[in-house]
């Protein structure tokens, strides 16, 4: 008999299909990008938008879960990231196919600007100060695009400003001082399990001063902080009806943190917690959307991960000598396919590393990311066809655990 399948759908697919994997679960994979490492998971995978235009085409989605739901034993479908903006593709996907995670009331409840922010007032939820319209003084404010997702989207107010009056999904908030971070969570009938507490990397690019380059953890906090953040999920949980994996972004400035969104879908530092029970996080996920009683967690594993995106600093053609040597690494993730072109400035791969404390990892990450810069610049050059590309350095140890 054949095993239960799963349809799972994003921007970018790859780490949702692997942990579907991870639970004996055969995965079709619907995304933008159909990664070399995606494409070796899934059963099968379909395009669901352009590249190029980090949005997913509803009609091709939709065409893909109507050829898709005579699948055998099939559960449903899971969105990813880049439907935060679309919930009624929610609400059309699961008419077409059972949706099992966050349907669009939820998403909109805490997706929508203007009722998030106040329903976090209402509990008494700290967060920065939030407008939908433009401030007076832009000085100090960001200018977001509601359903938003990487960074790509925030601007300063006054890069909005020049650029002429900002459409209707946007609104401002204050740049509040604090650490960037996420906690991942899964919201289940009898309340919220906090997985992990991650650290957030940013990086800036040409008046995109919050562009979301990696993750880290666990990263650990005041044991009454993090009760205070559990209190946090559990009270917005409750009042949005969460379900399933999602994630809260937030500015930790102690004594206290700064809500800054919600993330209703399994999200990127999922790969940090990849081990978090015993068959994956997606199991977890659809365990906890279908009422079901919860596995018990594994042991928490010890050490610290973290995953770092690549950003081109030159145009690159990838080719397949390309594709296979990355594959070959074991910490390279979200690997073009043969023939994709890379522009400056975009995200060429990701790569991960384990280790015992927060800054072995980030040298790690930082010796990895020279590695594919290195590669991309001498990629002609035999150097690149070495097969021992990625050993002989602390980088490298075969030792270290993998992620996602």
């Amino acid at each position: 008999m054949p095993a239960a399948s799963l349809i799972v759908a994003g921007l970018s697919s790859r780490m949702m299909a692997e942990s579907t994997a991870q639970a004996g679960l055969r995965v079709a994979a619907l995304d933008l990008f159909g990664d070399a490492d995606t494409r070796h998971v899934a059963a099968c995978w379909e395009p669901v938008g352009a590249a190029n235009t980090l949005t997913i085409d509803g009609e091709r989605l939709l065409a893909g879960l109507r050829r898709l739901r005579g699948s055998p034993q099939l559960l449903g479908w899971v969105a990813g990231s880049g439907f935060e903006a679309h919930p009624e593709l929610l609400e059309a996907g699961h008419a077409l196919v059972p949706l099992l995670g966050n349907h669009a009331a939820a998403v909109r409840a805490v997706k929508t600007p203007g009722p998030f922010f106040r329903l976090l007032s209402a509990l008494g939820i700290p967060h920065p100060q939030t407008s939908l319209t433009p401030p007076p003084d832009p000085d100090g404010w960001l200018c977001k695009r509601t359903g938003g997702t990487g960074g790509w989207h925030i601007r300063t107010a006054a890069a909005a400003a020049r650029a002429g009056a900002p459409d209707t999904s946007c609104y401002f908030q204050r740049q509040y001082a604090g650490v960037p971070m996420s906690a991942l969570f899964l919201a289940h009938r009898g309340g919220v399990e906090l997985l992990g507490i991650s650290r957030q990397r940013m990086a800036a690019a040409r008046e995109r001063p919050y562009l979301f380059e990696g993750a880290l953890g666990p990263v650990a906090l005041p044991q009454g902080l993090v009760a205070r953040l559990h209190e946090i999920v559990h009270c917005i949980a409750r009042e949005t009806s969460l379900v399933g994996l999602n994630s809260i972004d937030f500015l930790f400035d102690a004594p206290d943190v700064s809500v800054l969104e919600i993330n209703p879908r399994p999200p990127a530092s999922m790969a940090l917690y990849a081990h978090a029970y015993p068959l994956g996080l997606m199991h977890a996920h659809l365990q906890a959307c279908q009422g079901t009683e919860l596995p018990p967690p594994a042991a928490p594993a010890d050490g610290v991960r973290g995953f770092r995106l690549v950003f081109a600093q030159r145009p690159a053609q990838v080719n397949a000598m390309l594709t296979a040597v990355l594959l070959r690494t074991g910490w390279c993730h979200d690997i073009p396919v043969p023939g994709t072109p890379v522009a400056v400035g975009e995200a060429l791969c990701t790569v991960s590393a384990a280790g015992a404390n927060a800054q072995a990892v980030e040298t790690a990450l930082h010796q990895r990311c020279e590695q594919i810069h290195s590669l991309l610049k001498d990629r002609h050059d035999e150097s690149y066809r070495n097969p021992d590309f990625g050993r002989g350095t602390s980088a490298g140890h075969a030792g270290e655990r993998q992620l996602a």
